[in-house]
């Protein structure tokens, strides 16, 4: 039985280097879409969850996005808390219901909101902080005033779009698509 000579093992080891070479910079591009994607959906869950809340409880609940990062201040940072008001208070959300802290050290991920929906993306931590409000039926409260968030990443990675109807939908779509051309589109 023969095994692997050394000059093959080389001639092997040198094609997988070129070969990872190639495919970094794809890679690295799936990596930072993906990073995106993950906070755009928690980001998502967290309204979702907003508006189940306010419905369950029969309270206003809120969602706070916070311009923090791991806990710390940066712009467009993807943190947010979920606030519930009390029985006695049910317009006013005070009490920490859940606390979403990006655990990723290296998140590219920025957030940024605007009162209307728009075709350009809000820049990173636009409108930040903000208070996104739901009523104990699963409207949008009038004082909230947002309407789209953004979540955007360094040039050349795919940005997404989180609208926000007034009776309390919830939307992730893609602003690179129209709805015509495909469903996950955003106009």
């Amino acid at each position: 039985m023969r095994g692997f000579t050394l000059v093959e093992l080389m001639v092997t080891v040198i094609v997988l280097s070129i070969l990872a070479v190639v495919a970094y910079p794809s890679f690295s591009g799936f990596i930072q879409n993906g990073q995106i994607r993950a906070s755009a959906e928690s980001l998502m869950s967290g309204l979702q969850l907003a508006r189940a809340e306010a419905i369950r409880r029969n309270v206003t609940v809120a969602l706070k996005l916070e311009n923090m990062l791991r806990g710390e201040p940066v712009a467009g940072g993807t943190d947010w808390t979920l606030l519930a008001a009390t029985p006695d208070e049910p317009t006013v959300p005070d009490q920490v219901l859940q606390v979403r802290r990006d655990d990723s050290t290296r998140s590219i991920a920025r957030a940024g909101v605007s009162d209307a929906p728009s075709a350009e993306p809000a820049a990173a931590g636009a409108g930040l902080p903000a208070t996104i409000a739901y009523t104990s039926v699963g409207r949008l409260s009038l004082a909230t005033t947002a309407r789209q968030i953004d979540v955007i990443g360094p040039s050349g990675s795919r940005p997404l779009r989180i609208l926000l109807g007034p009776g309390g939908d919830v939307r992730l779509c893609d602003p690179a698509l129209t709805m015509a051309d495909n469903p996950q589109g955003c106009a």
